[in-house]
């Protein structure tokens, strides 16, 4: 028997799930059995910061089924909070906070409370960012249209060749090159449209010395392997013609150390690029992360910030030239004084313009170098990389751990805003990951040595089970709130283990057309607005089997996705009568849910 009932993600317990905005006043409903009997119940909710702590008394109102409600309102000011129950005249346990599996718990000491995300909007969020598919792409690794020549020292390979991961001598230089140029990208416009592209993400395109080029040499000049200015508004207009958006890889951390910002700051110290670094008297400077090829930006420096996101900085300057937002690279080490001047930059030159960030963790409560950071709080992000439901997925459908992907998708309900919630940039895997498919059916080299990833192939065995558990895995990228962004060649089963060989040549002509065609289908119910604007509630986490339903009341549409990783059969009450979307068969009432099924089930007509 449970003696507390409370779950902030339905508004039976809180009106307002998730986030709330400043000063709206919202309701908390706690039920407490009666056998309980405690004589008065307080709300207790503290601020992040330590400057509110408040008492709230909540009145009894008695349910009827065994139960008493205990009742509140509140409304705060913009700011991360923390909330528990405290209960009085009671013998044993007095608190009541969060247990196993985010369920209500009582607690005698050191309660864990829930979190409470109060914001503010400053900036409307874009409307068009969650339709469709978000397509990302490492440009040389993608399409190679007419010949591409080597600039400097660089070194180019066949195309499907495997990537250098060191040369000969050791080094890691990041210098091999397969020609892919964004003309490339310009042939596939037709081939994004058919998986109901609406967004393109592109990984940096600014003159830099590496393949990868997050060691930007010149934000003011498209790499000439990749092409020119020319190329890329071609590239912007072309598709635009076709519905299709492009966001831009902003590296605003850190520039490379054969930037002519970062050799003027060294030869010379008058140089107005001089406070852009942190140099030491004896010539050593700030790094990323140590990497002596990655001089850290000083966020401070008003002329970098000025570089950056002035009137003619380089955030407004590529917005002007087709752009429709930016991908921030390691945001979460990027100092607000710079950030908020990012965000504001971008909003002037385009009120609709997109700042996704690069947060590996929860972002609403993310801690950097000691700082609380507030990316969700309505004035700076619009989204962020969804990593951890990314790592949900894996491991329930890796592991048939449902749990885990359940407590992932409680913390983002009950801490994200909706209007964040509903704008995730859903992930399956990028170009720092381990592609998708070798991490649901790979051997396991977290730690192993590069030459030991390089060395591995997926059995005839493992890719054949990796295709069939990447199906259940894109399932619920597509479905869940958010929108599903694909990393270039998951869509059509591509292998690998991390940088560098998660970066592998696009394979045309070899494709896998079984999983191209499925996520085609995929992209197709990305038109439904059920899956890109409606309400997420879960209806199953048990047994190895999740299962959700989204619902739009605007459009009046429902849909149940459902995801069996169990060793037996699971009976799905449905209620009413659904079509799959897949294969069109109708369901009425139940369903019976197969190991290793799924289903994507929307609403038809009532019997």
């Amino acid at each position: 028997m449970d003696y507390v009932r409370y779950n902030p993600t339905d508004e039976f317990h809180k009106t307002i799930v998730g986030a709330v905005a400043e000063d709206v006043r919202f309701g908390i409903r706690l039920q407490i059995h009666q056998v309980v009997s405690p004589s008065r119940v307080t709300l207790h909710i503290y601020s992040d910061d330590g400057k509110f702590s408040q008492d709230y008394a909540m009145y009894v109102d008695v349910s009827g089924d065994g139960y008493d409600n205990y009742l509140c309102e509140v409304k705060l000011k913009k700011g991360l909070y923390f909330y528990f129950f405290k209960m009085e005249g009671v013998t044993y346990e007095q608190f009541i906070g969060i247990g196993v599996n985010q369920r209500a718990s009582l607690y005698y000491d050191n309660v864990r409370p829930w979190q409470l995300s109060v914001y503010k909007k400053q900036h409307e969020t874009p409307t068009w960012l969650n339709k469709g598919v978000m397509y990302q792409i490492m440009v040389d690794r993608f399409c190679a249209t007419g010949e591409t020549k080597p600039t400097e020292d660089k070194i180019m390979r066949h195309w499907g060749e495997q990537p250098f991961f060191r040369e000969e001598d050791g080094m890691v230089r990041n210098r091999d090159f397969f020609g892919g140029n964004l003309n490339g990208v310009i042939s596939k416009l037709p081939y994004l449209k058919s998986l109901n592209v609406k967004t393109l993400y592109l990984n940096p395109i600014f003159a830099a010395y590496s393949n990868h080029k997050y060691d930007t040499e010149n934000y003011e000049i498209i790499d000439p392997m990749f092409g020119n200015s020319e190329d890329f508004e071609r590239l912007v207009a072309e598709a635009d013609a076709l519905g299709i958006r492009v966001i831009l890889d902003g590296v605003f951390n850190h520039v490379g150390s054969s930037s002519k910002y970062f050799r003027e700051a060294i030869a010379d110290e008058t140089s107005p690029y001089r406070d852009w670094f942190n140099i030491y008297p004896d010539g050593s400077y700030e790094c990323w992360w140590n990497f002596q090829t990655l001089p850290r930006i000083n966020a401070t420096s008003l002329g970098a910030q000025k570089y950056f996101t002035g009137k003619n900085g380089i955030v407004r300057r590529w917005l002007k030239t087709g752009a429709s937002g930016w991908r921030l690279d390691v945001v979460d080490e990027i100092a607000d004084c710079m950030l908020d001047k990012i965000v504001s930059a971008a909003k002037k030159e385009k009120p609709d313009a997109v700042i996704v960030g690069e947060v590996w963790e929860d972002a609403s409560n993310k801690v950097d170098y000691g700082v609380r950071r507030h990316y969700l709080d309505g004035s700076q992000l619009d989204s962020v990389m969804n990593y951890p439901l990314m790592e949900g997925i894996i491991q329930f459908v890796r592991n048939g751990n449902e749990q885990a992907l359940s407590n992932v998708v409680f913390d983002i309900i009950n801490n994200y805003p909706l209007f964040i919630r509903n704008n995730l940039m859903n992930i399956l895997g990028t170009h720092d990951t381990v592609r998708i498919l070798t991490n649901l059916a790979g051997n396991r080299l977290d730690n192993a040595p590069k030459e030991s990833m390089a060395r591995q192939k997926l059995s005839d065995e493992q890719y054949k089970a990796g295709c069939k558990l990447l199906k259940i895995a894109a399932v619920l990228q597509y479905t869940m709130f958010g929108f599903p962004c694909v990393y270039y060649g998951d869509e059509v089963a591509m292998e690998g283990y991390k940088d560098p060989f998660c970066r592998c040549c696009y394979p045309w002509g070899q494709e896998n057309k079984l999983m191209l065609d499925f996520y085609r289908r995929l992209g197709e119910l990305r038109k439904l607005s059920v899956f890109s604007d409606g309400d997420f509630h879960q209806l199953v986490a048990e047994k190895g089997v999740y299962a959700f339903e989204r619902q739009c009341p605007e459009t009046e549409s429902k849909a149940i996705v459902a995801v069996n990783r169990g060793e037996g059969n699971y009976k799905l009450y449905l209620g009413d009568v659904y079509e799959d979307a897949l294969t069109g068969r109708k369901y009425s009432e139940s369903c019976n849910l197969l190991p290793n099924g799924y289903l994507i089930l929307v609403k038809t007509q009532k019997k």
